[in-house]
């Protein structure tokens, strides 16, 4: 083997060991999905925290220009915690779950026992006079309850006056 040869061979090395280094130092999400629904996972109380798939996306809900808390402990029960629950009022949700799944915010809303579509958000209702409004990380979109759940994301529920 030429001097030159050896150069690009111990590159080569290089990279692929770095990109091997870079692979495994990220978290695994397990990529197990059983046969139930992502309602079904969601609502599922686990005494154990569930390390297969973990994220946090932020959600902030404005009433007619005032921001409501969204409570802590929601799915957090005595003896275990839903798939999806939150700690503190500051909106992060805490999906801790077994199974990679898309939730939703209406498996949210779920668990959380509250109403939530383009037409109602908690107990407001969208009229003649009033719009239900959602945006993900500060861009407007459609999806409502089947806005899929993604860490760091800030979704904004609003309520507001036309």
């Amino acid at each position: 083997m030429n001097k030159q040869s050896l150069i690009i061979l111990a590159v080569v090395v290089v990279v692929l060991g770095g990109i091997f280094l870079f692979a495994s130092d990220k978290p695994q999400q397990k990529e197990v999905k059983s046969e139930r629904t992502n309602r079904e996972v969601a609502l599922t109380c686990d005494p154990e925290m569930a390390q297969g798939f973990h994220i946090h996306p932020v959600l902030e809900i404005v009433i007619n220009g005032e921001k409501i808390e969204v409570p802590a402990n929601i799915g957090v029960g005595p003896t275990c915690m839903t798939v999806l629950h939150t700690h503190t009022p500051d909106g992060v949700i805490h999906v801790e779950s077994p199974e990679v799944r898309d939730f939703s915010l209406s498996d949210f809303f779920a668990v959380w026992e509250q109403p939530f579509s383009k037409d109602e958000i908690l107990t407001y209702k969208a009229d003649a006079m009033h719009r239900v409004r959602i945006t993900v990380d500060g861009k407007e979109v459609d999806t409502y309850e089947n806005t899929v759940l993604k860490d760091g994301e800030r979704i904004v529920i609003t309520y507001e006056t036309i």
